[in-house]
């Protein structure tokens, strides 16, 4: 028997006092990294298929998960240049402190933010942003 543990975080609703900090991550990482994960050919295949497929919504969620794990390699891959906003959304976004962020283990880590970039309002704010820059 499997057991679940409970998570030593839990995220709030965003609001839009959360897209001050996200720009600055957006900014430093660049945008251009981030419009890169809705044409990375991976997801480019899955919507072509979507065309010619029964089951949209098992595609459209393949779709999604594709672009947030895009999203997370990209955030993942810049951490050095956004580190300190990075702990600060975290941190705002829910019920840690920046120190306690700081201080989990290096999965959980990686889980909180993976948790925090498929976030349905993180989605939301990601397709208006984008069209913003293009």
């Amino acid at each position: 028997m499997m057991e679940t543990t409970k998570k030593k975080y839990e995220f709030r609703r965003l609001e839009s006092k959360d897209v001050f900090i996200m720009t600055k991550i957006i900014g430093k990482v660049g945008v251009n990294k981030f419009s890169e994960c809705l044409n990375q050919s991976s997801v480019q295949t899955i919507i072509s298929k979507m065309k010619d497929s029964e089951n949209k919504e098992e595609n459209i969620t393949a779709v999604g998960l594709s672009v947030a794990l895009e999203i997370v390699n990209v955030i993942c891959s810049n951490l050095d240049k956004c580190e300190n906003e990075i702990y600060q959304l975290l941190s705002q976004t829910s019920n840690l402190k920046v120190k306690e962020v700081q201080e989990l283990d290096m999965v959980t880590f990686f889980e909180m933010i993976a948790d925090f970039v498929k976030k349905e309002e993180f989605k939301d704010f990601f397709k208006v942003a984008s069209k913003l820059f293009n």
